[in-house]
């Protein structure tokens, strides 16, 4: 793959717990590295939740290997999110990792 196809600024965040006070946890992200990928779009859903329309939107995510990435961790660019669904490592090399991601609303 071209290098130049890199052209997205991602963050890799990771989740951590914190006690609410209340004896629950609430769950809050840290920034784990800063990488470079292509994002492609795959494709979007549009379904009614909670009597307001609610979109899907998901995209195929490329970057280079990433040691210890999990589905628990998540990208950011911006002002947007992706969680991610699936990693495959691109063999035989494994020099690349495509992240099947859905995007949320902040």
């Amino acid at each position: 793959m071209n290098p130049g196809a890199f052209r997205h600024r991602l963050y890799v965040e990771a989740p951590y717990e914190l006690p609410d006070g209340a004896g629950g946890v609430t769950r809050a992200y840290e920034t784990l590295a800063l990488v470079w990928g292509l994002i492609e779009p795959l494709g979007g859903t549009e379904a009614m939740s909670q009597e307001r329309l609610a979109q899907r939107l998901t995209h195929r995510i490329t970057i280079r290997a990433f040691t210890g990435l999990t589905g628990a961790h998540r990208l950011r660019k911006g002002a947007r999110i992706f969680e991610i669904r699936a990693i495959r490592e691109d063999l035989p090399a494994r020099r690349l990792m495509t992240l099947h991601c859905e995007e949320i609303a902040p």
